[in-house]
């Protein structure tokens, strides 16, 4: 996901069309942004805040890097549908993971996931 604009730029946008250099589009036709986004910060200066607000969302991982560990270290060289089924043998309905949720997993942790001569995938050590 791309980083918010930048609080300095929001602010030269807002005074810019507070100087009456334009309309939105123009404005934002000037600094390269969408009509929408200016009237956003115009809306929100007058509200009183023109930081970016937080990034929100996304439900957090429920595994964990010990645990990954210790299953690599169990299942030595496991690949990660290997390494997957394993995770979820003692889980049920939605505490179940993907696949591709172990590889994010792995990933986020430092372990590099790749293929061997097989064309199977296999988990590394971490970097």
């Amino acid at each position: 996901m791309a980083e918010p604009y930048p609080l300095e730029l929001r602010q030269r946008v807002v005074d810019a069309y507070d100087a009456g250099e334009g309309s939105y589009r123009t404005v934002g036709q000037r600094f390269s942004l969408g009509e929408a986004t200016v009237k956003r910060w115009i809306w929100r200066q007058r509200e009183g805040e023109l930081r970016p607000r937080h990034k929100g969302g996304g439900t957090p991982s429920e595994i964990a890097g010990a645990e990954i560990a210790l299953l690599i270290a169990r299942l030595r060289d496991p690949t990660a549908r290997e390494l997957t089924a394993e995770f979820n043998r003692k889980r049920r309905g939605r505490a179940r993971v993907h696949v591709s949720s172990m590889k994010r997993a792995l990933h986020r942790h430092g372990y590099v996931v790749k293929k061997n001569a097989d064309g199977r995938w296999r988990v590394c050590v971490p970097t």
